[in-house]
């Protein structure tokens, strides 16, 4: 089982008080934890959803979001202190994310400490009993000569791991009984959680074999995983347009091979299937067309039930960026205005609004927007960017220097948002710091144009310090990878010709 180790710190404080965010967070390394089990009536549809009704899986930096929020309100608790791990070669992956993620929130009295071997700490954390947890690990001692009922039992776990985003105990647990249950369904969720993961070849095998189910409906559900991998999670140079569109069709011609007679929710399948073309159509500026599957789709799940108002969100959402594609923002404000009355307590959906009053540059609107979506999303980095430039458009620019330090601080690898820092640090008359973050990355590793701006702003920097050796020698790089830049050879003529 993943997290065990995050589950013994996280069992020595008291998380009845915890925000809504950390609790979200929380059902992700501690799902059976008490403190959330009321957390969905708090939550987005997407961050509510049962197993069965999930149809978004969240990606490795959804989870960091959440580690986040529930590092911070852990050591909200708890105050300073360090953290020691013995066997830290025995972690497990989720467990090291976290503490990853705990070791670098800002501005925060923590030191985590990992040690090969035992260790030598005064005190230690253990993980609460988990009956469920029990459950699984006694079966999987015995895995293979359990029953197809019991077996049955493990793969519902996994779904379940798989819904609340840990993906790793449920790639444990699908492994251990997939030479017990070797059927497709099976096959499909595991290549789910190498998606999640990002180990896409992985999946795309397992997605194949999932596309051997001779039910139909499987087939259509195979087909469009795949087309996804094309689409969106496979690296770039092995994306492809044509075959998401294939999968796709393949997938909808499989949906007409169902039995008339089938129970099953047919036309949620096929809506689905659409939606994933529209953003075939949207890719190849087919916009109309795209805007054309999802207004039908959206027509066709106008029901009561969870996934159809879970889909109905997804459409709804992607229609507005179709909007926002042909410069119909007024259209964009109306159909994120209606999603928002769908599912108001998901914090992308208010920065998308937001972005769209940004376009007509309506900055109050744009700034309500985004609070309500930093408040319930605090450790979305993109928020905090959007609220430093809002905030800067305004005239408010000591609440905008607040608000790309924290958006720097969501996402520390972040070039872009380390520039967006630092330029402002520099225009706010604080060289030094703003110094010390052009040259706190590696240029030579930047892309040319980041790296291009960082030596800038530090030359400029240096220069205001009346350091010129250091000024000139960031300009000759800028000219080493600009040559032809008219800007840094007049610069770098400028301070040689000071230091003459």
């Amino acid at each position: 089982m993943n997290f065990s180790p995050v589950k013994a710190l996280i069992d020595v404080t008291d998380r009845s008080g915890w925000p809504r965010e950390a609790l979200i967070g929380l059902k992700l390394i501690s799902p059976d934890d008490p403190s959330c089990s009321g957390i969905g009536t708090e939550a987005s549809l997407t961050d509510a959803a049962q197993a069965q009704d999930r149809i978004r899986f969240f990606l490795k930096d959804r989870l960091v979001r959440n580690f986040r929020d529930v590092g911070r309100a852990w050591l909200s608790a708890v105050g300073p202190c360090v953290v020691e791990v013995n066997h830290a070669e025995l972690l497990d992956e989720g467990s090291r994310l976290f503490l990853e993620t705990l070791a670098t929130l800002p501005e925060r009295d923590v030191e985590v400490r990992l040690r090969v071997g035992a260790g030598g700490s005064s005190v230690t954390a253990h993980p609460p009993k988990n009956p469920r947890e029990e459950t699984i690990n006694r079966l999987f001692t015995q895995v293979g000569t359990l029953s197809q009922a019991e077996l049955d039992h493990l793969y519902e776990q996994a779904v379940e791991y798989l819904s609340v985003g840990d993906s790793w105990t449920a790639e444990r647990i699908l492994r251990g009984i997939q030479p017990r249950r070797d059927v497709p369904a099976v096959w499909g969720r595991l290549g789910l959680a190498y998606t999640m993961q990002g180990r896409t070849l992985e999946a795309e095998f397992c997605y194949l074999r999932w596309r051997s189910d001779p039910d139909p409906v499987g087939v259509a559900g195979a087909d469009y995983a795949l087309s996804m991998l094309y689409a969106r999670h496979h690296p770039a140079y092995l994306r492809s347009l044509d075959r998401t569109a294939e999968y796709l069709e393949h997938g909808y011609a499989a949906l007409d091979q169902v039995d008339e007679d089938d129970e099953r929710d047919l036309t949620f399948h096929r809506v689905f299937n659409r939606n994933g073309y529209a953003l075939v159509e949207f890719r190849r500026g087919r916009v109309d067309e795209a805007i054309e599957h999802l207004t039908t789709g959206i027509s066709k799940l106008r029901s009561g039930t969870a996934v159809h108002r879970m889909h109905q969100t997804v459409l709804i959402y992607n229609l507005a960026q179709c909007y926002r594609r042909i410069g119909r923002i007024d259209s964009a404000i109306d159909t994120y205005l209606e999603l928002l009355g769908v599912d108001g307590k998901m914090p992308e959906y208010h920065m998308e609004l937001a972005n769209c009053y940004l376009s007509l540059e309506r900055f109050d609107e744009a700034l309500a927007s985004l609070t309500k979506a930093r408040n319930l999303g605090p450790s979305i980095q993109e928020v905090h960017s959007l609220l430093g430039f809002t905030y800067l458009q305004l005239g408010k620019t000591t609440e905008a220097l607040d608000a790309y330090r924290v958006a720097h601080e969501c996402a520390p690898q972040d070039t872009e948002a380390l520039y967006d820092y630092a330029y402002l640090l520099a225009e706010s008359e604080q060289p030094e710091k703003a110094l010390q973050l052009a040259c706190s990355v590696g240029h030579a590793l930047l892309p040319q144009d980041q790296a291009v701006k960082l030596l800038t702003l530090a030359a400029e920097q240096h220069a205001q310090l009346g350091d010129l050796p250091a000024a000139q020698s960031a300009l000759e790089e800028v000219l080493a990878l600009t040559p032809n830049d008219p800007d840094a050879r007049a610069n770098l003529e400028q301070v040689t010709a000071a230091m003459a």
